[in-house]
């Protein structure tokens, strides 16, 4: 016997149908599939049937009909469609002329609105700057008072203070060019 030809995943299996797999020996029909095929054939005659008695109405329309009547006819639709592309082209030049007038207004009051907040922000930034100017002068003149009553109450501990930060900065140079060298 034979050995059937090897199956791989990447060939397709032709040998499956979409119906239901025959229930009897091969070649013996059940009878619902021969009903079913004999419904199938009567339903394909029946729109063939269709298909060739409109083609034969089409066939007698167009033989009916005058050459001038269907040249006169495409002409009417020609220049009908002709007639409503300038409409629609028109239209349409007028609404985007319209879309256009838009936009100007539009961008018109965005560049006021903005000349109005960029005018509105300089404003307070320079109060807020000046506040900050005012501010750190205050601040400045608060602290330096209290570094100089501190000096004339506290004069020795304010030595030794300065001594010991000019220490401690010297010390911090030294580390630090220590560091560097290696």
């Amino acid at each position: 016997m034979a050995d059937g030809l090897p199956r791989s995943s990447d060939v397709p299996n032709f040998d499956t149908h979409p119906s239901s797999p025959h229930e009897g020996p091969i070649g013996v029909e059940r009878s619902s599939d021969r009903r079913s095929l004999e419904q199938h054939a009567a339903e394909l005659g029946a729109m063939a049937g269709k298909v060739v008695v409109m083609m034969r109405q089409t066939k007698e329309n167009l033989e009916n009909l005058s050459h001038h009547a269907i040249y006169d006819r495409v002409t009417e639709l020609a220049e009908n469609t002709k007639a409503r592309a300038g409409h629609l082209s028109r239209l349409a030049g007028t609404r985007a002329q319209e879309l256009s007038q838009t936009a100007q207004v539009k961008a018109a009051e965005f560049r006021r609105q903005a000349s109005e907040k960029s005018a509105e922000f300089a404003r307070l930034a320079s109060e807020k700057s000046s506040e900050l100017a005012r501010r750190a002068k205050t601040g400045y003149h608060q602290a330096n008072h209290s570094a100089k009553r501190t000096a004339r109450k506290y004069p020795i501990h304010v030595a030794l203070a300065a001594g010991v930060v000019g220490l401690l900065i010297g010390m911090a140079l030294r580390v630090r060019r220590a560091r560097r060298a290696y």
